[in-house]
């Protein structure tokens, strides 16, 4: 009864589980149907174990099938998804309702702030992500965060302040981008190139910033001018045009512009 009513689930949602957790379902019900086989017509001596054997693995398949459906149990999670999938609008229903079911937590509030943040909800995001430094105030990723709101309404200064609170608190080394951004964009040459620097080997598998960074050390004197995909021009546009009525929105529109000259491509 188990394993039919694990069957039937899993064949209607494991499409939504995420590979490696399908791959250990298959290879668990596997070794289930060995073990049954074992169990019921194997030799007398070898029975018993592996009905045992069978059993654990019952256990095991129903402890993956709900991790596989964690999203489901956990609107976090979702929330989670969507935004990492740039749907910021429907991570932030989601969000938006935890507190009222008294989910509320720190990660969710810095989520709902940066979802809000991408949909240029400036108010909101700040009202959330200084509730959550409000709850919890070392919060690295929350400290981080309203940096990075402030650096992309263009205040500088402040900006800089919340992220370096952010590294004194065990922010990761990735974070220093923006730091140099603000010290770049305050005329402070000599510490941006100082983050640019260390930060740049997190960049390898971040196209986009590391074009951006690649952009600076070259107006800083100490890399060549990067080659610049299409793709990456459009999403720095997409960033710029988030905040086109700020200081920060007209420096991305700046740089975007650039590069367009520079590798002739069509402005619009």
């Amino acid at each position: 009864m188990m394993l039919r009513h694990f069957l039937r689930d899993r064949t209607r949602r494991s499409p939504e589980w995420d590979r490696p957790t399908r791959l250990a379902v298959v290879m668990a019900l596997s070794l289930l149907l060995i073990l049954l086989a074992v169990g019921l017509a194997g030799p007398p001596q070898l029975q018993l174990p592996a009905r045992i054997g069978a059993f654990g693995l019952l256990v095991t398949l129903q402890l993956l099938f709900l991790w596989g459906n964690r999203r489901d149990v956990s609107p976090y999670h979702q929330a989670q998804q969507h935004f990492i999938a740039g749907d910021y609008d429907a991570a932030r229903s989601l969000l938006e309702a935890l507190p009222e079911r008294g989910r509320e937590s720190v990660d969710a509030l810095v989520l709902l702030g940066n979802s809000y943040r991408n949909l240029g909800q400036f108010e909101q995001s700040r009202r959330a992500l200084q509730h959550a430094l409000d709850l919890k105030p070392r919060h690295h990723l929350a400290l981080f965060s309203i940096g990075k709101l402030l650096m992309m309404q263009g205040q500088y200064p402040a900006a800089r302040e919340f992220i370096e609170s952010a590294l004194a608190v065990g922010a990761p080394d990735i974070v220093r981008l923006e730091l140099g951004q603000c010290h770049f964009l305050q005329g402070d040459e000599q510490s941006a190139q100082a983050q640019f620097l260390v930060v740049r080997p997190q960049l390898l598998d971040s196209p986009e910033q590391a074009a951006l960074l690649e952009s600076y050390l070259h107006q800083l004197g100490v890399a060549k001018a990067p080659d610049i995909e299409s793709e990456i021009i459009q999403y720095w546009r997409g960033e710029a045009q988030k905040v086109a009525d700020t200081a920060y929105g007209e420096h991305l529109r700046q740089v975007v512009c650039a590069w367009i000259k520079a590798t002739s491509q069509p402005a619009a």
